[in-house]
């Protein structure tokens, strides 16, 4: 069974006049529970204070589990601040990516891209979105057995193929999924190891990552090449970059800029929103009432035709089940940040190099912010509610100049992947407790079986 949190005191975003310890072992610190048991991990900090301590050998790392804190930190700190040790592990995978690019190459990045999130641009999305959907379901049958995680896996890559890149990308599933498997492990291992060398060196989870990295490359630059081979805006994210030019110069991205952002725009732009929706089915299974709600919406509003962007609107419990399924099992469960400079926060200093862990989970678990919060209650995110709570307290993509750039295009697609789902099958079976597997993003332990009744 998952881990669950005790609600966190409450806390003032001011001073905090002493930062608690997470108790731990001589030398190791918490190192053994960090690589064991992130999540409780995170749980017990969250229940010991707003901020804490703890200590990976002789690292000091502090976890914030104070909305008002969070907030300070990411928002108004964020020039103090750059991306924590733990996503660098990454960087072979992503290369110098949005993800992974500091200062002004991250500016730049997320310039170049942003044309590619604009509302109109997601909107023009939708009808892909929910044809890719439709055809993953035209592949079940009444009584299969499924893994949903893996459908989910399969069908967003598929929708950010198509949306992104233009291509159909189904027949890398297999590949992109083994390979994120392997490249999450690898991170895992990497920041739970004693000793951390470079990736030049044949460790067991060096070499598994660059396999990973190899087995990707061949499907990322596949599609960097038939993009060039088209050399036209065909208006999709990789066109867009192909044709890019810069603004000084004149000059185009070279292969390795392109895929590099390729890359994390895949991995990104389907891993979170699979999960999303993996967690939201979970929930549904447990809580037939909410389930039945959002079948009589979809009924009045859409009966049986496709769905439509048009329509989201007029959907609010469709995007409060979404919403309460990121608050209980948030994809981003934990945000790290480095201090590029001395900062001040609480009315402590962290000297530049100090590691500042968001505790997203533990924040969004808090009874004094959502009562009884542990319960699956989408009501607390229809817009009424919403209004009476500060908006820092639900942080499912971050929050400041760091923001997700795709989350928009995330909630766009979850809504329409999960209304088209509700409307065309019906699940069942699916089980009542299941094991969260916190890697890079949060997973469901072992996948999240499911029997199909109808489709």
């Amino acid at each position: 069974m998952e881990t669950m949190s005790s609600p966190a005191a409450a806390s003032s975003p001011g001073t905090i006049a002493r930062i608690p310890s997470l108790p731990g072992l001589p030398v190791l610190g918490n190192l053994i529970a960090f690589s064991r048991d992130r999540l409780g991990l995170q749980d017990q900090a969250a229940r010991l204070g707003p901020l804490v301590r703890m200590s990976l050998v002789n690292i000091p790392v502090y976890i914030i589990s104070c909305a008002d804190l969070a907030r300070d930190l990411l928002v108004d700190r964020a020039a103090s601040l750059q991306k924590s040790a733990g996503l660098q592990f990454l960087r072979p995978l992503l290369g110098d990516g949005l993800l992974t690019s500091e200062g002004e190459p991250h500016r730049h990045h997320r310039k170049l891209l942003a044309p590619a999130f604009t509302p109109k641009r997601i909107a023009s999305y939708g009808e892909i979105m929910v044809h890719e959907t439709r055809e993953q379901l035209a592949r079940w049958s009444p009584g299969d057995r499924i893994d949903l995680a893996d459908e989910m896996m399969e069908m967003t890559l598929a929708i950010a193929g198509r949306t992104l890149f233009g291509v159909d990308v189904r027949r890398d599933a297999s590949v992109v999924a083994r390979a994120l498997e392997l490249a999450m492990h690898a991170v895992f291992d990497n920041m739970t190891s004693l000793v951390r060398l470079g990736y030049r060196w044949p460790l067991p989870r060096h070499l598994r990552m660059k396999r990973a990295v190899r087995m990707l490359d061949q499907v990322v630059y596949r599609l960097v090449a038939e993009g060039r081979a088209h050399a036209t805006d065909r208006g999709d994210v990789l066109s867009m970059l192909l044709l890019a030019r810069d603004e000084d110069d004149g000059s185009a991205l070279t292969d390795r800029q392109v895929r590099d952002e390729v890359m994390t725009l895949l991995l990104a732009g389907h891993e979170t929103t699979a999960n999303t929706l993996i967690w939201t089915w979970y929930e549904l299974g447990r809580n037939p009432g909410a389930l039945a709600r959002l079948e009589a919406e979809i009924q009045r509003v859409i009966g049986t035709r496709p769905i439509t962007t048009d329509d989201l609107a007029a959907m609010p419990w469709n995007a409060a089940v979404l919403d309460e399924a990121m608050r209980l099992h948030p994809p981003a469960y934990i945000i790290g940040r480095e201090a590029a400079s001395d900062i001040e926060l609480a009315g402590h200093s962290f000297p530049a190099g100090s590691t500042l862990l968001v505790n997203i989970r533990g924040i969004h678990r808090r009874a004094d912010y959502f009562p009884d919060p542990f319960a699956f209650r989408p009501e607390r995110m229809l817009a009424d509610a919403r209004k009476l709570r500060p908006r820092h307290h639900y942080l499912p993509f971050g929050a400041g100049p760091r923001i997700c750039i795709g989350s928009h295009f995330a909630l766009v697609e979850a809504q329409l992947v999960l209304a088209t789902m509700v409307q065309h099958a019906k699940l069942r079976g699916l089980p009542s407790t299941v094991t969260a597997e916190p890697l890079v993003t949060l997973r469901a332990r072992g996948g999240m079986p499911a029997i199909v009744d109808r489709c």
